[in-house]
């Protein structure tokens, strides 16, 4: 008997141990559950907050949305006799607006410019040489996408008065913007682009603007938000046709080498759309983009080193000495060749320059404003960004150059010295639409006349402010 309770004690305890055993099992298994529960809640958290925060983007999306659809509410009024049922109008404030699905994008700007100087060197006889003046433009720009295929553009310009430059003799003049057309409205555009081979290769033909294709700078080419100074906006050692007229151009944009382009183009010199290859302005420029090259950020290291040729068919006298007789036949061409350098220092600074050079021993004979007796010209510049003073839109820049006269119209009785450009801005912009511009130049050697004997008279400042408004 006492044999068979010692049994059953022995078999309970090892029941008791055994049942302890799975519990303890059981208690491991929940407490590994409860990390695993513990963990995914942790994530759903996480997925709380990002919805929470796309949430938020997306309120203030469709806060920005009505916005605009205010903003352009009268604008829709105005349009839409002209936009079908199921068209939409897309908006920015400078950018345009866009007409969808018609693929029409409209967009128009003003420039406003009043500039004085205390000393004009073309004020005839007057006493007082001081002058403020005034002038005024606008772009309007109307154009028609074909899908990826295709671009229409009409540029239409109107403008009136030519501020201080009639009262001044340079060999650059001091208001790029000036384009009087005593208020009537020109076409300045009027051209068609064609894309092949998914970009690779555009052409482009209709009434151009040269300056579009050649000689071109990202801190250094636009009169209306940049620099106003001629020497500043385009080379003067480039004889351009007169005015913009009819031309081709084809550009070579390789995605192979995605860093290099270039252009070739034909222009009509004289803009009489009679004999249209007989008086030809020819150019050729290639583009180098380093960022792309190396594999740079793009949005701090961007720039474009540009260099150029071109050649102007007109026919040309040759430059003769004093008492020399004139060649009877006038068939001389001129032609030159150029660079125009821009390049990005992280996203506040950008520095540039220019160089060019024409033949010196022809008389220039075209009538555009920007041609001038001159053998070369040189320019540079630094621009920089408001970023520090927490003006994020705000540009301050400034630049320096000089145009020579060529020795052969110095030897032919012109006399002459190097005509120096300086040109600072400040481009303050008030709203998305509206900036402000107060502007300064310093002409030394007006038109290469540096001796009293000759005519000198002062240094030339030019003060000024200009207005950009965007529609």
């Amino acid at each position: 008997m006492a044999r068979c309770v010692f049994i059953i004690s022995v078999l309970l305890i090892v029941c008791a141990v055994c049942f302890q055993n799975s519990a303890l099992a059981s208690e491991e298994e929940l407490r590994q559950e409860i990390a695993a529960l513990k963990a995914k809640l942790g994530e759903l958290d996480t997925l709380k907050a990002k919805v929470a925060e796309l949430e938020k983007q997306v309120g203030e999306q469709k806060c920005s949305i009505l916005q605009q659809q205010g903003t352009v509410a009268e604008v829709k009024q105005s349009l839409i006799k002209a936009t079908p049922a199921e068209g939409l109008i897309r908006y920015a404030p400078g950018e345009g607006i866009e007409i969808l699905p018609c693929g029409f994008k409209i967009q128009a700007d003003a420039t406003f410019v009043v500039q004085g100087t205390p000393n004009a060197n073309n004020a005839g006889d007057s006493k007082n040489k001081s002058r403020c003046d005034a002038s005024w433009s606008s772009d309007i720009y109307i154009e028609k996408g074909f899908d990826d295929w295709g671009l229409a553009l009409i540029h239409l310009e109107p403008g009136q008065g030519n501020g201080v430059e009639d009262e001044l003799l340079l060999y650059s003049n001091v208001n790029r913007d000036a384009g009087n057309t005593d208020a009537d409205i020109p076409i300045t555009e009027l051209w068609y682009e064609h894309y092949l081979f998914n970009k690779q290769l555009t052409v482009t033909a209709g009434k151009l603007d040269p300056a579009n294709y050649l000689d071109q700078n990202e801190y250094a080419f636009n009169e209306t938000t940049q620099f106003l100074g001629r020497i500043f906006r385009n080379s003067p050692a480039v004889e351009w046709p007169y005015d913009n007229t009819l031309g081709g151009v084809i550009t070579i944009a390789p995605e192979i080498v995605p860093y290099l382009a270039v252009n070739a183009s034909y222009f009509n010199a004289n803009n009489t759309w009679e004999d249209i290859f007989d008086k030809p302005f020819i150019s050729a420029e290639f583009n180098f983009m380093p960022a792309k090259a190396f594999g740079y950020d793009e949005n701090m290291w961007n720039g474009n080193y540009r260099v150029y040729w071109w050649c102007n068919g007109l026919d040309h006298s040759k430059l003769i000495w004093q008492g020399e007789s004139p060649a009877d036949v006038v068939k001389e061409k001129n032609y030159g060749f150029g660079l125009s350098f821009d390049q990005m220092i992280t996203d506040v600074f950008g520095v540039f320059a220019r160089a060019g050079w024409q033949r010196p021993d022809v008389a220039i004979v075209s009538t555009n404003p920007n041609a001038a007796p001159i053998e070369g010209a040189w320019s540079g510049g630094l621009q920089m960004a408001g970023k520090y003073w927490n003006r994020q839109d705000d540009v301050l820049a400034f630049a320096i150059g000089q145009a020579f006269p060529s020795k052969q119209y110095k030897d032919a009785g012109n006399g002459g010295v190097a005509e120096g450009h300086f040109e600072v801005y400040y481009n303050l912009k008030l709203t998305r639409n509206l900036a402000i511009s107060p502007d300064f130049q310093w002409i030394w050697n007006p038109y290469g006349i540096s001796e009293s004997y000759q005519g000198y008279k002062n240094t030339i400042f030019v003060y000024g402010v200009r207005t950009q408004l965007d529609f």
